[in-house]
């Protein structure tokens, strides 16, 4: 509670100081005791986005939140399954209802595939931005929907041009310049759906070009389909080929950009900068480009772009993808055993260590442990064993195992929310095998079959393995 109450007087200081707080008056029905958090709007590049604050909901049902924003603000509301979508305009003072509040389920918060129930919520007033902006969305998907499905499945439509009449006729509903530049760039995306488009028209450049938005959902959807994977094209272009050897050694970022401003359809330097980080993050994981050259990249773009949300985002990308990286320390955490007793990353090194984050609400992380204990206890002089139960009821989870006379260390992870994120879990049960110092050696690491032992075992020094079985 007091880390919670903390974060929310940083929040109103801060708002206070730079005279942009928004007001937000929020009924949460059955939501009593039950926590709500408030996010920035995901990153249009990873999707990631950052905790603003978080709050428990008073015994009736309603809370105030102060949220410091700048001009327009996009948030996002997490509560319960669902993930609620909210625009905000500096000064202003918002009313609206959550949902009846329904609970996550364990196998929901497990599960790192599970979808939230996303809406854009409804606020009192006709002339709201967020009415708005849900009317013009509920149209786009609706009728890009019966485009997409009419190519892939073979629906029919009747009639695709009085589709993109009706869209056109939101136009003379809107009233405010952001509306307005928010269906342009709705309708210039549907456009290109509806005639399969590839490549942007000169009106949909001009558009593009004319103002940068990173943080407008519609912008950044136009931008990404119009130059998704655009420096591979180039890179695989005989007219511009040089610019792989310009991101593979060691080309200045000045020639990479030039190169691609010579292109003509990227004028804005800071559209321009934006394509170059979706592009190479991207490539980053598919391959096109080397890892290095691009990690290079992102650290120049970090400190010399010259937008700054582009700065920031850089920098985001960077942390990322170095994170988890091989021979980097693990991020750190502060966790307690069944006696109350504190670990941390540096408690325990000195020894090799699998680190395992799992679940016994699931079936697949009680097979998998027993797989890795059959052989690890071999090893115990030189190994640890660390299982971080991601479960919500930690004394329960372990009382479905009898481990007691094993050298195992168990671990309480159910209060940590940061976890999953900061070890970028992505199935249960996850493994990640560390050095003596706590440095990754893979990751995340294979399962504990034979493969596991293998990688293992020649670290500790024993040598070749004997007796492998399945």
């Amino acid at each position: 509670m007091k880390r919670i109450l903390t974060a929310v007087l940083i929040i109103l200081f801060s708002a206070i100081i730079n005279g942009r707080d928004v007001l937000l008056n929020i009924y949460a029905p059955g939501a009593a005791g039950k926590m709500v958090q408030v996010y920035n709007q995901p990153d249009p590049i990873m999707a990631g986005n950052t905790l603003l604050t978080e709050i428990l909901v008073p015994d009736n049902e309603m809370l105030s939140l102060n949220i410091d924003c700048n001009d327009i603000c996009w948030l996002r509301i997490r509560y319960g399954v669902y993930d609620l979508l909210l625009v905000v305009s500096e000064g202003e003072t918002y009313e609206f209802e959550l949902p009846y509040y329904k609970a996550l389920t364990q196998s929901d918060r497990l599960n790192p595939f599970f979808k939230y129930r996303f809406s854009h919520i409804k606020v009192p007033g006709d002339n709201n931005i967020n009415n708005t902006i849900r009317y013009i969305d509920s149209l786009f998907f609706q009728y890009s929907g019966m485009i997409t499905r009419s190519i892939y499945l073979g629906e029919v439509v009747d009639d695709k041009e009085y589709l993109l009449e009706s869209f056109a006729g939101i136009e003379k509903m809107l009233t405010g310049d952001y509306t307005l530049k928010y269906f342009n760039y709705r309708q210039c995306l549907l456009k290109m759906i509806f005639r399969k488009q590839r490549q942007p028209g000169r009106e949909d450049i001009e558009l593009m070009n004319k103002e940068y938005l990173p943080l407008m959902p519609a912008f950044t959807d136009l931008v990404n389909q119009v130059y998704n994977g655009y420096l591979r094209r180039l890179a695989s272009d005989s007219r511009t080929d040089s610019l792989r050897v310009y991101i593979n050694y060691g080309g200045s970022y000045d020639n990479i950009f030039k190169l691609i401003h010579r292109q003509g359809t990227i004028r804005d330097t800071a559209l321009l900068e934006f394509v170059i980080l979706s592009n190479l993050y991207n490539e980053y994981y598919m391959g096109g480009f080397r890892k290095k050259a691009i990690e290079n990249i992102f650290i120049h773009m970090s400190g010399n772009a010259t937008d700054k949300y582009n700065r920031n985002l850089a920098y985001v990308i960077t942390e990322k993808i170095n994170r988890l990286k091989p021979g980097n320390i693990t991020p750190g955490f502060m966790l307690r055993n069944r006696k109350g007793e504190t670990y941390t990353l540096d408690s325990l090194s000195g020894k090799f260590t699998i680190l395992v984050f799992g679940a016994m609400g699931l079936p697949e992380t009680k097979a998998e442990l027993e797989i890795l204990f059959s052989w690890a206890h071999e090893y115990s002089d030189e190994l640890n064993i660390v299982i971080i139960l991601l479960d919500e009821d930690f004394e329960s989870s372990l009382a479905e195992l009898d481990y007691n006379n094993q050298n195992y260390l168990f671990l309480d992870g159910s209060e940590s929310s940061t976890l999953i994120h900061d070890y970028d879990i992505r199935y249960i049960p996850t493994f990640y095998f560390l050095d003596r110092e706590m440095r990754l050696i893979q990751s995340p690491a294979i399962l504990p079959s034979e493969n596991l032992r293998r990688l293992v075992v020649p670290k500790l020094g024993s040598g070749i393995i004997n007796d492998i079985r399945d």
